[in-house]
């Protein structure tokens, strides 16, 4: 794991602004009167989760992308992608990594976040592209 205050505090700040607007933009565009997201209480980790497996992925998608990657390394690494779901202020069950060649890349890109009953997919291109989809990878 790498932690570098320097680096990895910008990000962490920008994350943390992201998943917050994040979350409240799925709040308000899907939220009703009787909505138990106005609790002034929750933890970011609790409204990004009431999004359900949507809003962790895409939360998971934004932390990939933000990574400030080296020379290196590569949006499909699994150092990257383990550290990315680290950073989520949630702890989804996440499933998929999978480095069967041993070349510290996840081989198929192809990552499932699931919340309560609820999956989506995060895609990630060799390309460094990532996309994420409402249900099972």
């Amino acid at each position: 794991m790498r932690y570098n205050d320097s680096k990895t505090a910008p990000r962490r700040i920008g994350l943390v602004v992201a998943l917050a607007a994040l979350a409240t933009g799925l709040l308000v565009g899907c939220g009703d009167d009787e909505s138990s997201s106005d609790d002034p209480d929750q933890s970011p980790g609790e409204l990004l989760e009431s999004t359900g497996a949507r809003g962790v992925a895409e939360a998971l998608r934004i932390a990939i992308v933000e990574d400030d990657l080296g020379p290196d390394q590569h949006e499909r690494d699994v150092a990257v992608l383990e550290e990315s779901i680290e950073d989520l202020p949630v702890n989804p069950d996440v499933e998929g990594i999978v480095d069967d060649d041993h070349d510290g890349r996840d081989d198929d890109g192809k990552v499932e976040v699931l919340v309560n009953s609820e999956a989506a997919c995060v895609s990630i291109a060799m390309d460094g592209d990532v996309d994420v989809t409402g249900g099972a990878c």
